[in-house]
């Protein structure tokens, strides 16, 4: 009855080789997805302060217009690395401003960006145009707002990796609280209510494969086979390959198994005791002895009934396995039992990696919950390929890839910033010492017998705290400086000072 078996790894492919947490991944977060959040960020930004300006005027005729500075690619990935660190560090719910401001805090937040701008880009980050969002719900339904980007980000999933012979398709809620059309509630969740993907993943490590998010009903009309539909949906990938797919009762139906059978695609799933294919012997609980087991065969699928508790069966289908095998030992557990307990916690497994660093903080926007949770999946599968391709042996392996991840995306916007700002407050120079990230020192040749720098009208020194005003400028970088904040040398001593 079993489908043929080809070769399977569960490893990164052969061409797959990031030596580096960030290339492992950008594996993930690929360019096309940086070039929409890019342009729509902007796009939303430049709006955003054009309205505000327009506020101004009417209260203020001579208000000046402040221009947004475009969201680079640089400051996107700075960014990431900020919410990354923050959840590596546990502190995903502290306040930004306290991350950022507070001196006892780590040093790579201020040293990376000022406080407003994180906080900026956070307000303005957008996935799509706002303007045509409404002209393409008629396409992509409520999910408009973050299609493009999800689609984009599960066409990367299987790119990299070779799955192994065991999938596992369950659902993942993450928590979500505000106005969101595609809001769940679900008491047996951690987060009760939240936006609800359905995911295959690999059996044995949590390796994301494939998703979709559940959109409930579109236009009043209820979907019916939900179940069927999705799961052929997600499995069409795998169709020919002859793998084993293990799922729970609320996608498991004989219908659907043997379907899947004749496409090369195995499975292993429970199945509710109110199922009409399901024999009647196999929905008694009071009169079957404890450890009992009962099988019943059809050309292309098998079923057990087990009792693993007094007054409870519990019914397993397999289109996988066609033998009443039963393992020797204290329960006497079918074969088919074993094989479920063991795959069923692919979904389970990156579900744990996603929760237990997760990057998710407080916002009123959906898509933006999304955009944290699809960046938990990126570094969570991210990290299994890093570790394949350069194991460390280390048992907190995973946090330690997060946290170099999160400093190596940091570090470049640290160099950028101190090249585009030559005044940055001390606090962040220090912070960027710590980094290695310092001003190359160099002579800086003053022509001795040029005149002295200054201007006509008076100007306030730049390093004031009053409103003192002087003529002359630095000689070097021509700011306004007044005695107190510069230094008088004799020209035989200038000779001698190595500026930096």
């Amino acid at each position: 009855m079993s489908n043929v078996i080809c070769f399977f790894t569960g490893n990164p492919k052969q061409n797959v080789r990031p030596q580096t947490p960030v290339q492992a991944y950008k594996l993930f977060i690929t360019p096309d997805i940086v070039h929409v959040i890019l342009t729509e960020t902007n796009r939303e930004a430049e709006r955003k302060v054009a309205a505000r300006h327009e506020r101004r005027l009417q209260n203020d005729p001579n208000a000046t217009f402040e221009p947004w500075k475009p969201f680079t690619e640089t400051e996107f990935w700075a960014f990431l690395g900020i919410v990354i660190l923050s959840g590596v560090q546990k502190q995903s719910d502290v306040p930004i401003r306290e991350l950022f401001l507070d001196s006892r805090s780590d040093p790579i937040y201020r040293a990376t960006m000022s406080v407003n701008r994180f906080e900026d880009i956070r307000s303005y980050m957008r996935f799509d145009d706002r303007a045509t969002r409404e002209a393409r719900r008629a396409e992509m339904g409520k999910l408009a707002p973050i299609k493009h980007v999800f689609d984009l980000f599960i066409k990367n999933l299987c790119a990299p990796y070779e799955p192994s012979k065991a999938l596992t398709l369950d659902e993942q809620q993450y928590g979500f609280c505000g106005n969101c059309p595609v809001l769940q509630f679900n008491a047996l969740k951690p987060e009760k209510y939240g936006i609800r993907i359905y995911w295959i993943c690999d059996a044995l490590n949590g390796y994301a494969l494939n998703g979709k998010i559940y959109s409930g009903k579109e236009s009043g009309v209820v979907t019916h086979g939900l179940a069927a539909a999705v799961t052929k949906e997600l499995a069409s990938m795998f169709y020919n390959t002859g793998r084993v797919l293990t799922m729970d009762n609320f996608f498991t139906s004989l219908p659907l198994v043997e379907f899947l059978f004749d496409q090369n695609l195995s499975v292993v799933g429970t199945v509710r005791n109110n199922k009409r294919d399901l024999p009647n012997e196999f929905k008694e609980r009071g009169k079957r002895a404890l450890y009992s087991s009962a099988f019943a065969f059809r050309p292309k699928a098998m079923v057990v009934s087990y009792v693993g508790k007094a007054k409870k069966v519990v019914n397993v289908l397999s289109s996988h396995h066609n033998s009443a095998l039963v393992h020797s030992g204290k329960k006497f557990k079918p074969e088919i039992i074993q094989y479920y307990n063991k795959t069923k916690i692919g979904v389970d497994l990156m579900n744990q990696k996603v929760a237990r660093y997760s990057s998710a903080r407080i916002t009123r926007r959906w898509s933006m919950a999304t955009m944290y949770n699809i960046g938990d999946i990126a570094g969570a599968n991210a990290e299994i390929i890093f570790e394949a391709v350069n194991p460390s042996g280390k048992l907190d392996h995973r946090r330690r890839f997060l946290k170099a991840l999160a400093e190596e995306l940091c570090i470049p916007q640290m160099r950028a910033r101190l090249a585009s700002n030559p005044r940055l407050p001390a606090t962040v120079i220090n912070a960027m010492k710590q980094f290695g990230i310092e001003r190359e020192k160099a002579n800086v040749n003053i022509p001795l017998l040029a005149p002295q720098a200054a201007v006509a009208v008076r100007t306030r020194c730049y390093r004031c705290t009053n409103d003192t005003k002087v003529h002359k400028l630095c000689q070097n970088c021509h700011s306004p400086v007044c005695i107190t904040h510069s230094r008088l040398l004799c020209e035989y001593c200038l000779q001698k000072v190595n500026f930096s």
